[in-house]
């Protein structure tokens, strides 16, 4: 090996990598790829050529072969003969068809001609019976046929193998494809991150407002004229207090005589105890609410009719129970039909509700307590929107992380895509 080989491949195995912007590299590898696209071009359109001739040659072969005679043989093989003839005909003139080659330059077209052409030769041994009995009495036409489609395998397969030496060029649109999406996902991730600054900025409005509604909400609580209204919310809250507790106290009365009255209504819708139907109605509702039942009877007269008739059915025995708590039973139902259901009842609720209602009303009246509930509306709406803008933020911010993870992997795919069509070292910048 001589001085200056030995230098030539020195600085050849010490090429520096070609150093490309994204937007760059379609324009480099069509520069880089330009010799061996004139080639592959140039070789393609030589044995198209080739290949359209031959078609013509076999075009010709056929309709010689259609119009050739039969020689006079037996009759039983004449007619398997010319059945033979026809289907080949018919069979090689499709084949002719789909083997028209395409009136382009584009190298993508004449490849998947070239691809296509060949799964089309493959599919023609399917039909090589009826070329074997054709050949019976038409040799050197089945012979000239043969020739020329062997002729016309090795164009198509010549052709196969120009476009395998030179399919760097393939690679063209797949650098595209891949050029497109990096500045896609670039775009987007611009447009997301823009985004996120809008949002970061309108939460940091949100909160300083937010900030604002809760000390106006503080100031307003610390005023003097919002002093009578923690009075009244406590006067309010005692009498709900009461209330719970009467209530409370009444359902624990009735408990008491749940079962028996229980029994009453159970005798009663068999027919078994004699009830009016108002009654009966009635104590369905007492069962299931009491509290509910006693204020649509505020004198308490359907109740005590119903008390005395289950305090009857008890001592008939139309109830039965052990004598220990018929006895019990019987007591509770005595001092309930003793009881003043109007005053203890039915005027004590009443007393509450009323109270609350002209609490309620102060309340509304009061501007300090429209103020507090214009403000607590205002917060509860301005904390609603500063978190949903917060679960917008993060999920962007999650697809945008995602989106530049992808970015480099994008990138390295472009730079090995351009050194695979073009043999040197390319390195992205920017």
């Amino acid at each position: 090996m001589g001085f200056f080989d030995f230098l030539a491949r020195f600085f050849k195995k010490k090429a520096l990598p070609v150093a490309l912007k994204p937007e760059d590299a379609e324009a480099f590898l069509e520069k880089e790829l330009a010799p061996k696209k004139k080639k592959a071009l140039d070789e393609s359109a030589r044995i198209l050529a080739e290949i359209k001739h031959s078609l013509k040659e076999l075009s010709v072969l056929l309709r010689q072969l259609e119009n050739a005679k039969t020689p006079e043989k037996s009759a039983r093989l004449d007619r398997i003969v010319e059945t033979s003839k026809g289907s080949a005909l018919r069979q090689l003139s499709s084949l002719l068809e789909k083997l028209q080659p395409p009136n382009s330059g584009s190298l993508e077209e004449i490849r998947r001609y070239c691809l296509e052409s060949m799964l089309a030769l493959q599919q023609a041994g399917q039909f090589g019976k009826n070329v074997a009995y054709a050949g019976i009495s038409f040799r050197e036409e089945m012979k000239g046929i043969g020739g020329q489609m062997k002729q016309l395998s090795e164009q198509i397969l010549s052709m196969k193998k120009i476009l395998e030496e030179n399919n760097a060029v393939f690679l063209q649109p797949l650098l595209r494809q891949k050029v497109l999406q990096l500045r896609n996902a670039s775009q987007s991730i611009d447009f997301a991150e823009k985004e996120i600054l809008e949002l970061q900025r309108k939460i940091a409005e949100s909160s300083e407002e937010k900030s604002a509604l809760t000390q106006k909400l503080e100031k307003l609580r610390l005023s003097p004229e919002f002093a009578n209204i923690s009075v009244l919310n406590e006067k309010k809250a005692q009498l709900l207090k009461e209330k719970q507790s009467a209530k409370t106290e009444l359902l624990d009365l009735f408990a008491k005589i749940e079962r028996p009255l229980g029994r009453l209504d159970k005798a009663a819708k068999a027919g078994k105890a004699s009830l009016q139907p108002e009654q009966a109605t009635f104590l369905h509702e007492l069962l299931v609410n009491p509290f509910r039942a006693l204020k649509l009877d505020p004198k308490a007269e359907i109740t005590k009719a119903i008390l005395f008739e289950a305090k009857k059915a008890i001592e008939t025995g139309l109830i039965e129970l052990k004598e220990q708590e018929k006895e019990k039973k019987l007591a509770i139902l005595q001092e309930l039909l003793s009881f003043d259901f109007f005053t203890e009842i039915f005027w004590k609720f009443n007393k509450i509700d009323s109270e609350l209602l002209a609490i309620e009303k102060s309340l509304r009246e009061t501007e300090a307590a429209k103020r507090e509930s214009e403000l607590l509306s205002l917060l509860q709406e301005s904390d609603g929107n500063i978190k949903g803008m917060q679960q917008q933020l993060a999920a962007k911010k999650s697809k945008t992380d995602s989106a530049k993870s992808s970015l480099p992997e994008i990138r390295k795919s472009i730079a090995e895509t351009v050194s695979s069509a073009t043999g040197k070292q390319v390195l992205l910048k920017g």
